[in-house]
């Protein structure tokens, strides 16, 4: 579990790492408010597209 601070509130995403294609601990899997994102790259990257894609679909609602 890692804490971030994303415009002035704190959000709490769950981050985890799997085997992916025979690979070790290559994929980083993120979850917060029910929204799952994951990543080949690394735990960075996850987080920035985690991030974007929970703004997109904040906007989405409304």
């Amino acid at each position: 579990m890692s804490k971030f601070f994303h415009k002035g509130r704190i959000m709490i995403m769950y981050i985890s790492y799997i085997n992916y294609q025979g690979g070790k601990n290559n994929l980083v899997v993120i979850e917060s408010n029910g929204v799952v994102t994951t990543s080949l790259k690394d735990k960075e990257t996850a987080i920035r597209t985690h991030k974007r894609k929970l703004k997109r679909l904040k906007a989405k609602e409304k």
